[in-house]
């Protein structure tokens, strides 16, 4: 008895799979409910045929075992998280030996107590009948189908020996038979129960690792992106992500009939910078410039960006020229405060840019590269006029001369 009572082959599978084992042992209520209602048909038919009470008490058996099951399949789903796996199948493995019980208890009273031999073969076989169904409807937790079956074919066993009749100890001989064959039943789909649940795990398990590898190789893919558009120098954008958002601007630009401006920005006298200082202080000059720049910038939407060398580029969405030319003078102010030495820088004495300046209202034929040109124009009339100064372009028909302007001002 001990033996058949073992639960151990729940402890050596995952929780997942031990639920799903037990699961399958409660979550049958269309059957038994079926099972029921089909039963107490043949009751009533048997009853109405014969005259006979034995038909009505089985099928009282059947409705009562079908009715307190669906009952407990109920509770079941209700109340499953409140106990482990184990517990649950163990609660399933009383309420089979209860149910065994009913019917062998039945089948042995129908054989010793009705002298009808033709209605107690009717009733003896649906009893043996009851042990494949049981077999197949427990096979996923095979202790289960095991003792159920013992315990509902054993008192028909010794209620067969009892009735003198030969033809009952025959069939109580082939009772064993009946027994193993339902546990050969229960055995093999089992195996087979398990096996498909184990190859789903194993298949849900690949797949999750599948998938966390995925996110893995996104979030990789997006640092790499994200690399692919920092200039490893100075840290801020570079030109990449400049001609990305650039063109993107363009685009938002065109759409809402904004003005878009650019700024860019060459540091003075770079060349002699890393002559006197070593390329190793231009670097870090590099990177003093770039936050320089971007500590001049008060809105979120304004990018920095290293366009190549020593030169920057800012772009500034929904600006105008003179909204361009502020931020620009605010950049050699900051430049100015800052107070990095240069000594080639003969006018000023410390790192300063010139900035050229540009901006328009985009149409659908505008491109960045009109921009750009602008604002690269202003940008040499800047560094002819002097350096550490900003110039701006004006309408195109001014390009080939925009004005120029020195310290914090400039010229239209």
């Amino acid at each position: 008895m001990v033996r058949l009572c073992n639960l151990n082959e729940l402890n050596g599978v995952s929780s997942d799979v031990a639920w799903k084992l037990v699961d399958s042992l409660f979550q049958q209520a269309k059957v038994v409910i079926l099972g029921g209602v089909i039963f107490l048909l043949l009751g009533a038919i048997g009853f109405a045929g014969t005259g006979s009470l034995w038909y009505l008490g089985g099928a009282a058996v059947c409705v009562a075992i079908c009715a307190a099951r669906f009952i407990v399949g109920r509770r079941y789903v209700a109340w499953r998280d409140s106990a482990s796996a184990l517990i649950w199948a163990r609660r399933s493995m009383v309420w089979a030996c209860l149910s065994a019980a009913c019917w062998g208890v039945w089948g042995s009273a129908v054989i010793l107590f009705e002298p009808e031999i033709s209605i107690v073969v009717i009733v003896v076989g649906s009893v043996s009948a009851t042990v494949t169904n049981s077999a197949i409807r427990n096979c996923a937790v095979l202790a289960v189908a095991k003792i159920q079956i013992f315990v509902m074919l054993t008192p028909i066993f010794f209620a067969c020996l009892a009735s003198g009749n030969g033809y009952f100890v025959l069939f109580a001989v082939f009772l064993p038979l009946n027994g193993m064959t339902g546990l050969s039943i229960a055995k093999f789909l089992h195996h087979q129960t398990l096996q498909l649940l184990l190859r789903n795990e194993e298949k849900s398990e690949l797949v999750a690792r599948l998938e966390a590898a995925r996110q893995e190789l996104e979030t990789i893919n997006i640092y790499l992106e994200g690399l692919a558009l920092v200039d490893s120098l100075t840290g801020i954008a570079n030109r990449r992500a400049f001609d990305l958002t650039a063109a993107r601007e363009l685009r938002r630009s065109q759409r809402e009939n904004t003005s878009l401006a650019l700024l860019i920005l060459d540091v003075d006298q770079f060349k002699s910078f890393n002559d006197i200082y070593g390329h190793q202080a231009g670097d870090v000059c590099l990177r003093e410039v770039a936050a320089t720049i971007g500590s001049a910038l008060r809105r979120p939407g304004d990018l920095v960006a290293r366009y190549g060398g020593e030169e920057f580029v800012v772009i500034l969405p929904r600006t105008d020229l003179q909204g361009a030319a502020a931020v620009g003078e605010s950049i050699i102010k900051a430049f100015a405060d800052r107070n990095m030495p240069h000594a080639s820088a003969q006018s000023s004495g410390h790192v300063s840019v010139s900035i050229g300046a540009a901006a328009m209202l985009a149409n659908s034929e505008t491109t960045v590269e009109d921009l750009t040109a602008r604002a690269d124009i202003a940008l040499y009339a800047a560094k002819r006029g002097g350096r550490n100064r900003l110039c701006t372009a004006d309408a195109p028909e001014q390009l080939t001369s925009p004005g120029l302007c020195s310290g914090a001002e400039f010229c239209a």
